[in-house]
């Protein structure tokens, strides 16, 4: 993303003496590219990496996690609880060697839709059923191969 908001920048003739990574600081770049990484828009981040400030970029947070709330009368967001719930699930079950869990292929699909209704483990690997998943529709099925038995679950083509 950063390259790309160099380049746009460079062909408006606007150009920052700041790299993307220098100008998130204070774990804004961890946020945007980790913590969100598979829920946040392309949209999204284009307009966080707009912000200029620390007071702009956490008012972009809060409106973020916000919209995302299932219950905004309550105090707690329940949405940011739960993502994060399963963030740190799949940090826990899911890492293989020095990779963490939430960039693995099981982390990431945890992290998305959530626990499966349905995981079928064999020798080869593991596949996971969804009854439904809202915008891809019922009885959802990613399949992950155990990569030379080690413990390396690959994502397989989805059965949509």
């Amino acid at each position: 993303m950063c390259s790309s908001l160099v380049a746009q920048q460079q062909s408006r003739k606007v150009v920052s003496p700041f790299s993307c990574s220098a100008r998130l600081q204070g774990g804004y770049e961890k946020w945007l590219n980790e913590d969100v990484a598979y829920i946040i828009t392309a949209e999204e981040k284009r307009a966080f990496m707009l912000l200029k400030s620390d007071e702009q970029l956490e008012q972009f947070i809060e409106a973020f996690w916000r919209h995302r709330d299932p219950q905004p009368e309550t105090d707690e967001n329940e949405y940011r609880a739960e993502y994060y719930g399963r963030f740190a699930y799949a940090n826990q079950n899911f890492a293989f060697g020095d990779v963490a869990g939430w960039k693995t292929d099981r982390g990431r699909i945890y992290i998305t839709y959530g626990k499966p209704d349905e995981v079928q483990k064999s020798s080869s690997g593991e596949v996971w059923r969804y009854n439904h998943l809202p915008g891809l529709g019922s009885n959802i099925k990613f399949e992950f191969v155990n990569a030379e038995g080690k413990g390396d679950f690959r994502l397989q083509q989805p059965n949509l």
